[in-house]
């Protein structure tokens, strides 16, 4: 009986770990398309002038007011600040809430997307734009660290704290709204701050992109083990 029990639960986790990929499935692979397209056109110098349309218009803006809100947002996406709200937030989740695999998920997203951001950068080796940096930056420019760890950490904070809301049946379309504004406000202040190209901050959206979905994939499917 127990042998029959658990053939019959077999096809039911299969289809939901099936349904549960292709979207993943889906997303990822147009991300990392994109992705292909940058590298490529990063490889071949095509970026050019791309980056120089964009880079002149968001620094077109240019204010002192406006730089320093462009230097606030720009700290958001700072490890600092990330680290901080990592183990607060953790915190909350385990100690409080007792939801250990939603820490699993919050510490995975962050560490996992700066290990990756550093690989990649160290493959492309792409030199930060020759222009005057409003706030210091180092190390190689493609992709966009900040860019890629705002889609995956606060991706994935926004994605929990929806979850959350809409499993108690609370408005939470505001939080989907707030979290993309707050990805792109990240993205577009090191456009302007002058630390980064635009085809830079693209690259770190998709790949931090495709490992969000990775870790919400993750999340969704030992979820829905743990029901079967």
């Amino acid at each position: 009986m127990p042998t029959q029990n658990t053939s019959s639960a077999f096809p039911k986790q299969l289809a939901i770990f099936s349904k549960s990929l292709i979207w993943g499935l889906c997303i990822s692979v147009l991300l990392l398309t994109i992705f292909a397209k940058l590298s490529e056109g990063l490889l071949y110098h095509e970026l050019g002038m791309f980056d120089k349309v964009i880079g002149e218009l968001i620094r077109g803006f240019t204010t002192p007011s406006l730089t320093s809100v462009a230097i606030i947002i720009t700290y958001l996406g700072s490890a600092y600040i990330e680290i901080a709200l990592m183990f607060i937030l953790g915190a909350v989740l385990l100690f409080r809430l007792k939801h250990i695999w939603e820490t699993v998920l919050l510490a995975i997203s962050l560490s996992g997307a700066w290990l990756l951001n550093i690989i990649l950068k160290e493959l492309f080796r792409r030199a930060r734009p020759d222009i005057v940096h409003l706030v210091q930056a180092g190390g190689y420019s493609f992709p966009s660290g900040h860019s890629m760890v705002a889609v995956a950490f606060y991706g994935v904070i926004g994605y929990l704290i929806w979850l959350n809301l809409r499993n108690r049946s609370k408005p939470s379309w505001y939080v989907v709204v707030f979290t993309f504004a707050l990805i792109l406000a990240i993205g577009i202040s090191r456009i302007y701050l002058g630390v980064h190209f635009a085809s830079d901050v693209i690259a770190g959206y998709v790949t931090g992109g495709v490992w969000a979905i990775t870790c919400i994939v993750g999340l969704t499917e030992i979820r829905n083990s743990e029901h079967v």
